[in-house]
């Protein structure tokens, strides 16, 4: 079956709940992703994206995405916010002010967005940014998941460059990256600027031609992430098995329990910590850990590791079916953890070398999940 367009509201929760799932735990809030595509869907009827094949080699294609820890505010950070003036919303839709001036400061328009990774709102929200700029929506990516530091994608295959790059806050801060010694440490200018600002910032970068993005794009994530929210949706008015149906994208129910203990900091910019569920049903008497630095990245039952990162765990809430992000699982939360095959690209070696388990800091090698 191919989807390539959303065409009401609930065509348009499938696809936020599809893409929630393949966040793994991260990639915003997909209730903004949701409000950000239901006036467009309410204002033109139909949101549709484009095979990547239909494009031109010289079209201009740039990516466009929010930065920042999905760490909860507290309430020192708060009363800062405050004292710093950061109170009032100027660019409510920032990403679309930062491809603005990306074309100000390059002297180009730009012809196609492309979503940086897949989440609840970091694949929807550039989706309805690029309909309100008239811009081309192609289906695809560059992660096919939702990833934290943005070279851990498939356009390192050919090291394109993050820079030139906007940098635009709500509160109307504005910066230009023109230039970097690395994509590491553009990536750390993008996250301390979103530091600043408490929260998140949009940015504009990584140009490529449409020839080049032919041969990186991660293709069809659209198209999946829609229909997994469409099985979820059958899971939950029909009553199959969640199980069955994530087979069919390949995944696997990997374990099921209550969330008994969480440890989680706030650092550089990113949310990290340590998920330990106690098992239930047929995982009673083991016991599972989570790591998850923004998103999921090592998943661990009774001390051995199961399932890594460049491949997806994600965690569902059996009783709505409702994917769940990771600052919403609590200690006492039920839930069950699905492991999925990554895209194939994020197994090259230009790419797993930044998403391996190593990459953060555990000595584990690399097994890909079938």
């Amino acid at each position: 079956m191919t989807v390539s367009k959303i065409e009401n509201k609930e065509e348009l929760r499938d696809f936020i709940d599809g893409c929630t799932l393949l966040g793994v735990g991260g990639g915003g809030n997909p209730e903004e992703g949701f409000a950000a595509l239901a006036g467009i869907l309410e204002e033109t009827g139909s949101i549709e994206w484009k095979d990547v094949d239909s494009l031109s080699d010289d079209s201009i294609a740039i990516c466009t995405f929010l930065m920042g820890s999905t760490a909860p505010l507290t309430e020192e950070k708060k009363k800062k916010m405050v004292e710093l003036g950061l109170t009032k919303k100027k660019y409510p839709l920032n990403l679309a002010n930062a491809v603005q001036e990306w074309e100000n400061f390059m002297g180009k328009k730009v012809d196609v967005l492309v979503p940086l990774e897949i989440g609840g709102s970091n694949m929807p929200v550039p989706m309805a940014v690029a309909k309100r700029l008239g811009k081309t929506i192609v289906d695809g990516d560059y992660a096919g998941r939702a990833i934290p530091e943005i070279f851990q994608i498939s356009l390192m295959m050919e090291d394109v460059k993050f820079w030139p790059a906007a940098s635009v806050d709500k509160y109307g801060n504005i910066c230009i990256i023109k230039d970097a010694i690395s994509n590491e440490l553009a990536e750390r200018i993008g996250k301390y600027l979103s530091e600043v600002a408490f929260g998140s910032t949009g940015l504009a970068g990584f140009p490529v031609t449409g020839k080049q993005l032919k041969r990186l794009l991660v293709k069809g994530s659209m198209s999946k992430a829609m229909k997994i929210g469409m099985a979820l949706r059958e899971v939950r008015e029909k009553g199959v098995s969640l199980e069955e149906k994530l087979k069919e994208f390949g995944g696997k129910l990997v374990f099921e329990g209550r969330v008994v203990k969480k440890d989680w900091k706030d650092e550089e910019g990113y949310y990290q910590g340590v998920h330990t569920i106690e098992g239930t049903r047929k995982f009673i008497g083991n016991k599972a850990e989570i790591y998850f630095k923004n998103e999921n990245h090592i998943f661990w039952v009774d001390g051995n590791s199961v399932v890594t990162s460049p491949d997806l765990i994600a965690n569902v809430n059996p009783a709505n079916v409702k994917p769940l992000r990771n600052e919403e699982i609590e200690v006492g939360t039920y839930m069950q953890t699905f492991a999925l095959p990554c895209d194939p690209i994020l197994r090259e070696e230009k790419v797993i070398k930044r998403l391996e388990p190593r990459y953060f800091g555990f000595d584990i090698d690399y097994k890909p999940f079938n």
